[in-house]
């Protein structure tokens, strides 16, 4: 088979149908998987703002505050 002036490889390498709907059902798997993760690293980032705000107040270090009083 000749290679089309078009495409730069064969045309045995393209996708069919049954592979793209595949690829997106996985690729929609992976955003949702991303969604969640996203808003979980949020939420981390939240409580050690705050544990970082209130060991302050104590003068002391994170690491401390975390040890006694959590």
């Amino acid at each position: 088979m000749t290679p089309s002036a078009n495409l730069p490889f064969d045309r045995e390498q393209l996708m069919n149908e049954e592979d793209v709907d595949m690829f997106i059902k996985a690729f929609d798997d992976f955003m949702d998987h991303a969604d969640v993760e996203i808003a979980n690293h949020n939420v981390r980032e939240e409580v050690r703002g705050t544990l970082e705000e209130k060991a302050a107040e104590l003068e002391v270090t994170v690491d401390y505050y975390m040890q006694e009083f959590l």
